[in-house]
């Protein structure tokens, strides 16, 4: 079993608007297929690696908490991706990324990998339970993104 998840669609907008929507915390929070999120903390626009936005969280097993978040790969309308951490604690080696692929005009072939290859505690690897999303959940973000930009996905 591998410890990744993949899942690709295609949106009908430019990589640019996705890529826009994608580096905005507020809509991070606004189209999550996953209900885990519940607000941005720091709202403002991602613009280079390093950069860390924190996230207003919900579970049932966990109640409220925040993650914060440090971006480790940001090329404009092309690839953004995190590094969840909860905060006061160190990352537990999970990673969200978007990858974006002009597919025809307008049209974009866009990725989401989740990646926990790199947990290494397998205390929290079986408290966990990865995968924490699922495969319709993303696809449900998605979705979600699609009707914050006014367009449609394939499935």
């Amino acid at each position: 079993m591998t410890d990744e998840l993949t899942v690709r669609r295609v949106i009908d907008a430019p990589p640019a608007s996705v890529f826009t929507a994608l580096a905005n915390p507020e809509v991070q929070a606004a189209i999550d297929g996953s209900e885990m999120l519940r607000g941005a903390i720091d709202p403002m626009p991602l613009t280079a690696v390093g950069d860390t936005f924190a996230m207003d969280m919900y579970q049932p097993e966990l109640g409220e908490y925040v993650m914060e978040n440090t971006v480790f790969v940001f090329e404009q309308d092309r690839r953004i991706g995190w590094i969840p951490r909860r905060q006061g604690m160190d990352p537990r080696g999970t990673r969200w990324s978007w990858e974006l692929e002009e597919s025809a005009q307008d049209r974009t072939a866009l990725t989401q990998v989740y990646d926990w290859s790199r947990v290494t505690d397998p205390e929290f690897r079986a408290m966990a339970g990865f995968p924490r999303v699922t495969e319709e959940q993303i696809v449900a973000t998605m979705r979600r993104l699609a009707e914050h930009l006014g367009v449609t996905v394939e499935d």
